[in-house]
Parts: structure tokens; sequence; C-alpha cells
């Protein structure tokens, strides 16, 4: 699957909810789980935050509460949460909210 497929995937999950951590595994790795795969949904993760499509965080009692920090803090963040959860979240893990441009973005498409 190309990368751009696999984030029109997360743009249009978001669309629905906020994009858990498995599922974003899911949409980048399909199940094959190695070092290559792994390197691929980092970049696919950069590629989401660095392009102001997607910003990570969890769920708090003001709503969704973003990750302070720069792309490449979250990047550092996402892998080493990954890491610890040996890449099968699960349930657990942050989660992906659509910015107000990946909302436009998922809409666009959504209606071709």
């Amino acid at each position: 699957m190309e990368d751009d497929e696999i984030i029109s995937e997360f743009l249009e999950d978001g669309l629905d909810d906020w994009v858990s951590l498995h599922n974003a595994v899911w949409f980048t790795t399909h199940g094959n789980l190695d070092e290559g795969s792994k390197e691929r949904a980092i970049e696919i993760l950069g590629r989401l935050y660095s392009s102001g499509l997607m910003v990570p965080g969890r769920p708090g009692d003001a709503g969704f509460e973003d990750w302070p920090g720069t792309v490449v803090d979250w990047l550092i963040r996402s892998r080493d949460e990954l890491d610890e959860l040996d890449w099968r979240p699960m349930g657990a893990g942050f989660r992906l909210r659509l910015t107000e441009y990946g909302e436009a973005m998922a809409r666009e498409a959504e209606g071709h």
C-alpha cells in the first residue's frame, strides 16, 4: 500500500473519532511487524505531524489533550511509547486527532 493511501486511512478514521494507536499500527504495518515496517510507521506519523494533518495526545478531562512540544518531540515520544508496548497497543497508548486542516483534507477526499 502506498504512503498516501495509508495517510488517507488515518484521515478517514479520524473523521469518526480519535485514531487509536492500535489502528495506527495496523494502518502502517498491516500486522507485518519488522524493523522496516516499524520505521515506515514512524515516517508516516512524521508526515501526519509535520504536514499539520494530525496531532498526538490523550483523552483528558477537557477532551483531547495535545502533547506539548515539536514534531520531533512527538516522533521521539511516539516511538518510545510504541516500543514500550512492543508495537502491540491493544487499546493502550496515545491517540491521534485531526487538525482543522486534516479534517478539511479528509472531507475533501471523502467528496471525491
